[in-house]
C-alpha cells in the first residue's frame, strides 16, 4: 500500500500545474466573450451622412426653358469685430459657387489678417471648435469667423494664386476629411506647409486647423458638382505618424497569438505529464541495480546457515 502522496515534489507539482491550467484557460475566454457580449465597447456613433452634390444644396436646375431668378441674397450682419475681412467684402462672398471676382477682396484680406496675427496669436486665440455639419449647415454664421477642426489630409497640393497687390503669390490647399465624419472633405487652403510634412495627391497626415471659415465652396467632383466648407489658415499643426516597422503586429495579433501558444504548451504539458506516468509505471526493474548489495549463497551454505541459526535459537532457549 502506497504512502501518502507528497505535493511538494517537483511530479507532483508539474502534474497539478497541467491538470488545473487547461480549466483555468477555458474559464478566462468564457469570462473574456461573456464581457464583451454584455458588455461591449461603446463607440461613438458614426456621422450621418450628408448629400453634399450642388443640387441638393440648391435644389432642382431649370429644366428646358424655365428661367429661376434667385433673390438677392441677405445683407451680411457683422456682429464681431474680429473677422477676417471688412463686412462689405465678406457681404460680398457667394456660397455654393466656385471661386468669384467678387470673392476677391474678402479673400485677398483674409491673408492679409492671418499673416498679421501670427501663429503663435492664432494658436492662442479663443477659437471654437466646430464640425463639418455647422460649417456646412450655417455658411454665414461662421463667414469670417476664425473655427479650429481637426481631421486627416488626404491631398495637398500648392497653387497659384490670382496677381494682386498683397504679395500673396502661392499657396496650399488640402483636402481634410474631418475627425468623427462624415467622409466628405473639408477644403483648406494655407499659406505655409509645415516642415517636414509630405505633400502630394495621396498622403495620410493628421492635422489641427486653427482658420476663418470662408464659404461654402463648389468643385467638380467625380460623379458631379459638390460643395465643401472652405477655411484659410496661417499653417496647420501637424503631428507626424510615427513609423510603422515592416512586419510589425497589432495588439489583437499579439493577443491571440500569445493566447494560441499558451493552449499549445498546455496541450503539450499534458502529454508529458501523461506520459511520465505511464513510463515510470511500465519501466522495468533494474535488477543490476537491485541486488548489487546482494551476497549470493550455495544450496549447502544455505543449509550450512539455517543449522548455524537453529543451535543458536537452542542455547538461546535455555
Amino acid at each position: 500500500m502506497s504512502g501518502p502522496r507528497n505535493y511538494f515534489e517537483r511530479g507532483e507539482r508539474q502534474r497539478l500545474l497541467w491538470r488545473f491550467m487547461p480549466a483555468a484557460l477555458a474559464l478566462l475566454l468564457g469570462l473574456t466573450v461573456i464581457e464583451r457580449i454584455w458588455f461591449p465597447v461603446r463607440r461613438q456613433p458614426a456621422a450621418p451622412p450628408i448629400d453634399t452634390s450642388l443640387d441638393a444644396v440648391r435644389g432642382r436646375p431649370p429644366a428646358g426653358d424655365e428661367v429661376v431668378i434667385e433673390p438677392e441674397p441677405e445683407p451680411f450682419v457683422a456682429e464681431a469685430d474680429d473677422l477676417s475681412a471688412d463686412a462689405g467684402s465678406l457681404g460680398r462672398v457667394r456660397d455654393d459657387t466656385f471661386f468669384r471676382e467678387g470673392d476677391m477682396d474678402a479673400w485677398l484680406q483674409t491673408w492679409s489678417a492671418l499673416q498679421a496675427a501670427g501663429r503663435d496669436t492664432l494658436a492662442a486665440a479663443p477659437a471654437p471648435r466646430v464640425s463639418f455639419a455647422e460649417l456646412f449647415g450655417q455658411p454665414r454664421s461662421f463667414r469670417g469667423r476664425l473655427v479650429r477642426i481637426k481631421g486627416v489630409f488626404h491631398r495637398v497640393e500648392e497653387l497659384k494664386a490670382p496677381e494682386n497687390h498683397y504679395g500673396i503669390d502661392r499657396y496650399w490647399q488640402g483636402w481634410l476629411e474631418p475627425a468623427g465624419g462624415p467622409a466628405s472633405p473639408i477644403v483648406v487652403q494655407f499659406l505655409h506647409l509645415p516642415e517636414g510634412m509630405p505633400a502630394g495627391m495621396k498622403v495620410h497626415e493628421p492635422v489641427d486647423v486653427t482658420g476663418y471659415f470662408f464659404k461654402r465652396y463648389a468643385y467638380n467632383a467625380a460623379d458631379t458638382i459638390r460643395v465643401a466648407p472652405l477655411m484659410m489658415a496661417l499653417e496647420p499643426a501637424w503631428k507626424p505618424l510615427p513609423p510603422v516597422t515592416p512586419g510589425g503586429t497589432s495588439l489583437g495579433t499579439v493577443a491571440i497569438v500569445t493566447m494560441a501558444a499558451l493552449v499549445a504548451a498546455t496541450l503539450i504539458g499534458m502529454r508529458w505529464a501523461g506520459w511520465s506516468e505511464r513510463r515510470a509505471a511500465d519501466a522495468p526493474l533494474d535488477l543490476d541495480a537491485s541486488l548489487r548489495e546482494y551476497t549470493p549463497f550455495s544450496t549447502e551454505e544455505s543449509l550450512r546457515q539455517l543449522a548455524r541459526d537453529d543451535g543458536s535459537t537452542e542455547e538461546d532457549s535455555r
